[in-house]
């Protein structure tokens, strides 16, 4: 319900350093969003792509990772062109990416977002102030694209997830 307003899903942003836990908190939003274990009107259609086979773990076209019922997936493909895919075919409610990184995978975002999809995706930052001081995040943040993020922290071996709203306050917090 953290990243549900109402029974809307808002668009969210994992940030983390590497090895945190970003791809497997992705992979489960996806599964739990899509077969509807959040809302009441059921699951959301999701488009997921998996540039680096990380998320799904297609082999020979076919995940091997649970990635829920209403999740279509673009393989092996760069998100720009994936996310494009999506868009033309798919019908996609969600569009999912993970590791968000320069300005074409921002500018695919952005036009994800221009279309009417919901996004969640992932970056590589420590904090909400490292990544805003990223330039090619500036723009992002100017359009007010993403309503909610989950920064994950670890403090010794276990995680911590923050959620905050796109004004950084904390909306939840504690240890998953």
């Amino acid at each position: 319900g953290l990243l549900l307003s109402g029974d809307e899903f808002q668009d969210t942003l994992i940030l983390s350093p590497p090895g945190f836990g970003k791809t497997t908190l992705l992979r489960d939003l996806i599964r739990n969003l899509s077969d509807g274990g959040c809302r009441k009107a059921g699951g959301y259609q999701i488009g997921v792509v998996d540039e680096r086979s990380e998320i799904a773990a297609c082999y020979l076209g076919i995940p091997q990772n649970d990635i829920g019922k209403n999740t279509d997936i673009y393989d092996s493909c760069p998100k720009e062109t994936g996310i494009q895919y999506l868009l033309r075919s798919m019908s996609p409610q969600i569009i999912a990416v993970d590791e968000i990184a320069g300005d074409c995978d921002l500018k695919a975002v952005e036009q994800a977002f221009g279309c009417g999809c919901r996004i969640l995706a992932t970056t590589h930052a420590g904090s909400m102030e490292e990544l805003m001081q990223k330039p090619h995040w500036k723009k992002v943040f100017s359009l007010n694209i993403f309503k909610r993020f989950i920064v994950i922290e670890k403090h010794g071996n276990n995680p911590q997830y923050r959620v905050l709203d796109q004004e950084g306050r904390e909306v939840s917090g504690g240890k998953k």
